[in-house]
């Protein structure tokens, strides 16, 4: 459904060229979730703009390709551009408050997408379907809720309302980026499953761009990791979470609390020590050397590449590759 190829994404500053997506491929498949993880930073949500190509200035598409069942999303025209939108792809955004128009009330907002898509429905046709939508994503009160504004919801609600618009036009593919960053975790836990719903209802394909390891682990078929604008490792949840083979996936792990059934676990959190290098004075070689407990004089002299590892779906960039998670 979805190949990303070698995706560049760079920004121009007046200190220099910020190169905040660097190589990046990967694939998404119809009914399947990747999750694409990693810090603060590190590339994702700009990856996720880039797909859509919604990258704001002085950001460029610097080279790649971007295939949605075999059309490259960042050759085609404007106008092919918007019939893609909405109707093949389609984002959930992370903040819905600033994602939402507040000028126009919820219902006008479902609406303006079904009105490109599905210029053939009369009014009546496309309000209805909009209260439909509401009410499938769990929204009390359709009726009431399709005349009122953004700022008269909750978070959780809102983002009913953005996933309500995403899926309005049945997309083949889901970009959510970050989609329960600003809610609580019960709320979280009702907008993952309603997301997981709607996926296996429709067999959409799920990109899920996060920071939360156990978002990933209960949402996720697949996972690529990435640190400083690359992929440093890609695999099945299974192999990321038992087998990681670079230290940064590693360290991303163990500096999660473990909870036990029927244990106190008092054990200290283990932290990554150091930081994210700055993206205007990459180090050459591994760009993870400087906060690697494995760190050989060959990591700091050339760039590893993605190599496959126990099987030919897992791989990692990584000359010294950690052991299994015990």
């Amino acid at each position: 459904m979805l190949e990303v190829q070698n995706l560049c994404t760079e920004f121009e500053t007046i200190e220099g060229t910020v190169r905040a997506v660097d190589g990046v491929s990967f694939r998404v498949e119809p009914g399947r979730t990747l999750g694409l993880v990693g810090e603060s930073g590190c590339g994702k949500s700009v990856t996720s703009l880039s797909l859509m190509r919604l990258v704001p200035e002085p950001g460029r598409i610097r080279s790649g390709r971007v295939l949605l069942n075999g059309e490259d999303i960042l050759q085609v025209s404007e106008k092919r551009l918007r019939e893609l939108r909405g109707r093949q792809m389609a984002m959930i955004f992370q903040e819905p408050m600033t994602s939402l128009n507040p000028v126009f009330t919820c219902g006008d907002q479902i609406e303006e997408a079904l009105r490109l898509h599905r210029s053939d429905w009369s009014r009546a046709q496309v309000r209805e379907y909009a209260l439909q939508m509401l009410k499938k994503v769990g929204i009390p009160a359709p009726e009431q809720r399709y005349h009122e504004y953004p700022h008269q919801l909750s978070g959780g609600m809102r983002q009913r309302v953005m996933i309500a618009m995403a899926m309005a036009c049945d997309p083949q593919l889901l970009i959510a980026d970050e989609p329960t960053t600003a809610l609580d975790v019960t709320i979280q836990a009702q907008i993952l499953d309603l997301m997981r719903r709607l996926q296996s209802e429709t067999g959409a394909g799920l990109l899920l761009i996060t920071h939360d390891l156990g978002v990933v682990a209960e949402m996720c078929d697949d996972v690529a990791m990435m640190y400083a604008g690359k992929i440093v490792e890609q695999g099945s949840v299974e192999d990321i979470f038992h087998r990681p083979r670079h230290h940064y996936t590693r360290g991303l792990l163990s500096s999660s609390p473990r909870l036990q059934a029927g244990q106190r676990v008092r054990e200290r959190l283990t932290a990554i020590p150091g930081t994210v290098p700055s993206p205007l004075n990459l180090p050459v070689g591994c760009r993870f050397q400087d906060r690697c407990p494995a760190v050989q004089s060959d990591c700091r002299a050339r760039e590893p590449e993605l190599k496959v590892q126990d099987r030919a779906s897992h791989l990692a960039a990584c000359f010294h590759p950690a052991e299994d998670l015990t």
